[in-house]
């Protein structure tokens, strides 16, 4: 029995123990994990501080310690620096941002997948290949040594974000989401933590909880990065590197100007701090902005995917990254995939260094245009942030709905969209907002009804 009487305390958590066959310190773990998907515990809730949950339970202070350790690894809890523990405010969303069946019915504009219609020029190019004699051996095993033609494309490509890079760079993965991971595995440890936005790309978030990796939020000045916000997140918050999506960032769909690129690039050469960039979105502008890779080669990890603006199921990714980091990158992407295949491979640079790229990025950046003056003329007087060219809207909905709340009803009309609460991190608060991708419907008409459903829902009456 605890020396103490806790009975009329004020606690947040005061779980049980009970005779159970697993470490107590799982067990406080799982308890923590149960009471959070019950509903029992929230989001944001301010946990007991360790040492008085050791005093009530009358354990060992390491206990509490190491179940506090395993529950912020499973991303159930964060701590914030001199103010405590909290439930984080996404532990009982799901992170993973799946799509409908499409016998469902559900106008999809949750998830972020290209109009389909432009991946007919994307099989011209397969069809052609397929007729070649010596197609079949496209189905063999692909190579981690590219060939001259391969870094050829991966240059072409990267020129488009103004990264000059070389074979000594350049890898090839399968995805961006493999790049992601294999970065994360290769460069940091469990216990890690790395600094972004406070909100983020939920793959990111699934991929850092996997690997044991803490996810900060930068603590952002007037909305801004500066220096003294890197500063504070490399001395207080002990991180030991950056994630960054500069263009349309995901899911706010904010642009970083160029003077912040330089900023970020600037400090991170300055502390040797590694930051990945992940530039996903970048190519559906007309003119690219400079990368941040662009202003410090030698700290930051380029990853640049083929699927929005290629096409979905051609499942490549371009890295560039610094010398130092090279060797472990490619080690972790070995492990991951061996080596992409090489009928992907082919095909890319066939349509990298044939110029049918530029013809295909017209085509979707046209596509874009049209889908967000539909959007500006059917979504009026909303508040969202959203670049002309911005495949996502960042939607801020009415005060009496949450964001779960508002996706659900969506969903109950047959329209698929995403909540804030997917994307947060840490403990920050949620914001009022839902996320809406603009291109994942294929027919227009769709589309409008979907922006349509939107519009009711956003301005009905309580």
């Amino acid at each position: 029995m605890p020396v103490n009487s806790f009975e009329n305390y004020p606690m947040s958590w005061k779980p049980i123990l009970t005779d159970t066959k697993k470490p107590i310190y799982i067990y406080l773990a799982d308890t923590l994990e149960a009471d959070i998907l019950s509903g029992k515990l929230t989001p944001g809730t301010k946990l007991p501080p360790q040492r008085e949950l050791a005093d009530f339970l009358d354990i060992n202070l390491s206990t509490i310690t190491r179940a506090f350790k395993l529950c912020e690894q499973r991303g159930l809890i964060c701590s914030v620096v001199g103010n405590g523990t909290y439930i984080s405010s996404d532990a009982a969303s799901n992170s993973m941002l799946m799509l409908n069946n499409p016998t469902h019915n559900i106008i999809e504009m949750g998830a972020i997948l290209p109009n389909v219609e432009f991946n007919k020029y994307v099989s011209a190019y397969l069809q052609t290949m397929a007729t070649e004699p010596d197609f079949y051996k496209l189905l063999q095993y692909g190579t981690i040594e590219y060939d001259d033609l391969q870094i050829q494309a991966a240059q072409h490509w990267l020129s488009c974000f103004s990264l000059s890079s070389s074979k000594e760079h350049i890898l090839y993965s399968t995805g961006s989401q493999n790049a992601i991971f294999a970065t994360l595995s290769a460069l940091f440890q469990a216990g890690d933590r790395i600094a972004t936005m406070p909100t983020t790309y939920p793959g990111l978030k699934v991929a850092a909880k996997i690997l044991g990796i803490h996810l900060v939020p930068l603590h952002l000045e007037e909305g801004n990065i500066t220096e003294n916000v890197l500063q504070y997140a490399q001395k207080t918050q002990n991180v030991k590197g950056f994630y960054f999506i500069p263009d349309f960032h995901n899911p706010t769909s904010e642009l970083l100007s160029i003077e912040t690129r330089k900023l970020i690039a600037n400090f991170c050469k300055k502390e040797k701090m590694a930051f990945i960039e992940d530039a996903i979105y970048s190519l559906f502008l007309p003119t690219p902005l400079p990368s941040i890779t662009s202003f410090s080669p030698n700290q930051g990890i380029f990853i640049s995917s083929t699927s929005k603006v290629l096409a979905p199921g051609l499942r490549l990714a371009v890295i560039h990254c610094p010398q130092t980091a090279y060797p472990l990158i490619k080690e972790s992407l070995y492990g991951m995939q061996i080596a992409p295949p090489a009928l992907m491979m082919q095909l890319f640079t066939r349509i990298i260094l044939s110029g049918r790229f530029d013809e295909i990025r017209r085509l979707r950046i046209q596509d874009l245009e049209h889908r967000n003056q539909l959007f500006d003329e059917m979504i009026k007087d909303c508040e969202n942030t959203g670049d002309f060219h911005s495949p996502i809207r960042w939607i801020q909905i009415p005060k009496h709905m949450t964001p779960a709340q508002f996706e659900a009803l969506a969903l109950s009309h047959n329209l698929q969209v995403y909540g804030a609460d997917r994307f947060i991190v840490g403990s920050e608060a949620i914001p009022n907002a839902i996320r809406v991708s603009l291109i994942s419907t294929e027919k227009i008409e769709d589309y409008k009804t979907g922006l349509q459903i939107l519009r009711e829902l956003l301005f009905q009456k309580t």
